[in-house]
This record gives C-alpha cells, structure tokens and sequence, in this order.
C-alpha cells in the first residue's frame, strides 16, 4: 500500500464509531449491575438509572441514576445521600450502587467489548 492511498480519517472515524459503540454496550452491562444494587423501595430511584451517549462526542458516555438536566427524568433528591451513605438496605441492595459496578464490571467489560468491536469492524 502506498500513502498515497491511505485513509487515516476514514480509520479514525471507524475507530472513534467502534470505541463509542464498545462504551455503550459496556455501560449497560454496567447498568445491569447497578440495578441490582441501587435500593428499591417503590422503584423510583431505580426506574432513573440510565446510559447516556453525547450525540455529538461517542466517547462521552454517561451512565446515571438519579435523573437531573437532561436525562429526561426528575432529580430524585435522595439519590446523592443513599448513594454515599451506608445504611441497611432490604434484599442485598447497597450504597455506591454506581461507583462499585463501575469500578468492578467497567474496565473488563470495556476491554471485552473492544475486543468484540474490532473483531466486527475488521
């Protein structure tokens, strides 16, 4: 292959596509986690845990609970403090119902998921 032939946009679009793809995909397996683990009284909490990508950025990709601007849901007030705080939750549900599957399920699932995406692309 010459340079003169080589598409280096083309490849950064298909990489940055396939990458914001991967991050979806490993957000809502991540959400999954999170809905096991955020408490559930009435399910309102629960019902505002969501995986957001920016349109204009694949690579921004927001997972939230808790509802606020822009996730099409209203702020639970409580959401920060059961979040932070440690408390006895009824059936296994816990605080840092974000950050822990976050931390735990995130990286594997990304590098899972990239895996998975180049295999589709290339």
């Amino acid at each position: 292959m010459s340079w003169t032939r080589w598409k280096g946009d083309l490849l950064k679009r298909a990489t940055r596509q396939a990458m914001g793809k991967a991050l979806v995909r490993a957000g809502e397996t991540v959400k999954q986690q999170v809905l096991a683990e955020v408490p559930h009284d009435e399910g309102i909490l629960q019902a505002t845990v969501d995986v957001f990508q920016n349109p204009v950025d694949e690579l921004d990709v927001v997972i939230s609970a808790g509802g606020g601007a822009g996730t099409g849901f209203p702020r639970v007030p409580y959401a920060i403090k059961w979040h932070e705080t440690p408390a006895n939750f009824q059936k296994g549900r816990k605080h840092n119902y974000v950050r822990d599957p976050l931390n735990q399920v995130g990286p594997s699932e990304v590098r899972r998921q990239l895996q998975i995406a180049g295999k589709q692309t290339w």
